[in-house]
């Protein structure tokens, strides 16, 4: 009950976990890639594809994926990393990156979503959760895709994200500026 608070609160107040003079939906991408950039510059991940398209923003990677098993008393982890504030930058073993990457985290970027999805592949099988205003609507399914990694994907609410549109450049330069170690990564930006 205290992440669904908590994500309401974003929306209340979402000045507090954005920048509201500058670009949202730029600081809403930046975010979205904030686990597939820790585990980059771990060296997990060798490839990461950005598309920014109207309201909608997508982050794939090639990497481990993120664990659907709950532990007592908790939700999966990648359900905690796309609900509750903050987790993103607890997510075993990114917390010496959570002030560089996890600033806003993926919960708060789901809170001012209309819809979300996860897709997380492990073990050759596929795992998909949706997600309506930051909150799940229902359990993760199996689902047909044979790529490995994570993906998810928003749907910005033009209430919170604004409409000024994405500007590539700038977020690709600020990615290079975080002082990742990301020379064995790809990372590929497209507007759709």
């Amino acid at each position: 009950m205290a992440d669904l608070i908590d994500l309401q609160s974003v929306r209340a107040r979402h000045g507090v976990y954005f920048d509201k003079s500058g670009n949202i939906r730029n600081q809403s991408l930046l975010a979205s890639m904030c686990l597939a950039l820790a585990d980059a510059h771990q060296g997990t991940v060798r490839a990461i594809d950005v598309v920014a398209d109207g309201d909608e923003i997508t982050v794939t990677d090639d990497g481990p994926g993120l664990s659907i098993t709950a532990k007592p008393g908790r939700a999966p982890a990648a359900q905690e990393v796309m609900s509750i504030l903050g987790a993103c930058g607890e997510h075993k073993p990114h917390p010496q990156y959570a002030d560089v990457l996890c600033s806003i985290s993926l919960a708060a970027v789901n809170a001012i979503s209309t819809s979300a999805s996860l897709v997380t592949m492990l073990d050759g099988e596929a795992h998909a959760q949706r997600y309506s205003l930051g909150v799940p609507t229902g359990p993760f399914k199996i689902v047909a895709r044979d790529s490995p990694g994570t993906r998810v994907r928003f749907t910005l609410d033009k209430r919170w994200a604004g409409r000024r549109p994405f500007d590539l450049a700038e977020v690709e330069a600020q990615v290079h500026g975080l002082g990742l170690n990301l020379e064995n990564t790809t990372i590929r930006f497209f507007a759709a």
